[in-house]
C-alpha cells in the first residue's frame, strides 16, 4: 500500500429492521456482518441470545440480538476489546438504558422532593 491509498473505515451502520421480525442465523450473519461461528462463540459467552431455543429447531434472532452483535464486532474489531471486556461493556450499558429509564419514569411520575428521597432510600 503506498502512502497515496488509505484503508477503508468501517463504521457501525445504522440497522431499522422491522422490530417483529424474526432471522435465520445465516440472515443474522449476512445482517451483522458476522460469520456463523461467531454468532455461536458469542451465543455460549452470554453476549447474545436467539429468540427461540436452538432445541426447536435452530437459532433464531430478532431485530435487538443483531444490533448486539453488531455492537459485539464493532467493540471487538474496531476498538480491540476481547470477549470479557465486551461482556462487561454490554452489561453496563444495558444498566445505563436501565437506570434512564428509571430516572426518565421518575421524572414523569414524581414531582416533589420528598418522592425521590423516599425513593432513594431503597
Amino acid at each position: 500500500m503506498n502512502a497515496t491509498q488509505e484503508s477503508p473505515v468501517r463504521s457501525l451502520q445504522l440497522f431499522e429492521p422491522d422490530p417483529s421480525a424474526v432471522y435465520t442465523i445465516e440472515t443474522a450473519a449476512h445482517l451483522a456482518h458476522v460469520g456463523r461461528h461467531r454468532i455461536l462463540v458469542y451465543y455460549k459467552e452470554g453476549l447474545v441470545s436467539p429468540v427461540a431455543a436452538p432445541e426447536c429447531g435452530g437459532f433464531y434472532f430478532n431485530d435487538e440480538a443483531i444490533r448486539s452483535l453488531r455492537r459485539i464486532e464493532y467493540l471487538q474489531h474496531e476498538l480491540g476489546v476481547n470477549l470479557a471486556g465486551t461482556k462487561i461493556i454490554l452489561e453496563l450499558l444495558k444498566q445505563v438504558e436501565n437506570l434512564r429509564d428509571e430516572v426518565r419514569l421518575l421524572r414523569e411520575g414524581s414531582s416533589t422532593p420528598n418522592d425521590y428521597r423516599q425513593l432513594a432510600r431503597f
